[in-house]
């Protein structure tokens, strides 16, 4: 059974047609479902809780149900406020490479039950925009103002 000139051009132009969506189409949903996956990364993974945050001047312990400062801070949260803004902290990598130059504003550890060794995460500002880099890490994890007065120890204006 032979094919017509009609058939050919039917068949080249579905052919035609699988190529482009072959090399176009496909490369571009797969970049787009790449983007879109591109998991957050929790803090405090699973099967891991936190004991202790370590910043500067002062340290947020636990003891017992309760989450207190040591030394006491006049901090507008609370140790508990802060406590649970790092286990719940879920953090995205930056998709724009930044240039930091300035030292980080603030250094926090955290010590966490069942994990081998502390988590060390610095503080940085660039801009107006603030960003965590944990120790041994490259990228860095853009948070918002709201999110920084979570996490960080806000002493009130004097």
């Amino acid at each position: 059974m032979a094919l017509s000139r009609r058939d050919w051009n039917n068949i080249i132009i579905f052919a035609v047609l699988g190529l482009m969506l072959l090399f176009f189409i496909v490369p571009q949903q797969l970049a787009l479902l790449k983007q879109q996956q591109q998991q957050t990364e929790k803090v405090i993974a699973d099967g891991f809780s936190l004991l202790q945050l370590q910043f500067a001047q002062t340290n947020v312990q636990q003891a017992g149900t309760a989450w207190h400062f040591q030394p006491q801070l006049p901090s507008k949260n609370s140790a508990a406020e802060i406590a649970s803004a790092w286990q719940q902290l879920q953090l995205q990598a930056a998709v724009k490479p930044v240039t930091l130059e300035a030292p980080p504003l603030a250094t926090v550890v955290l010590l966490l039950a069942g994990a081998d060794s502390a988590q060390h995460w610095w503080l940085y500002q660039h801009q107006q925009q603030y960003y965590l880099q944990r120790q041994g890490q490259s990228a860095l994890y853009p948070i918002t103002e709201v999110q920084y007065q979570q996490l960080f120890p806000q002493l009130p204006v004097q």
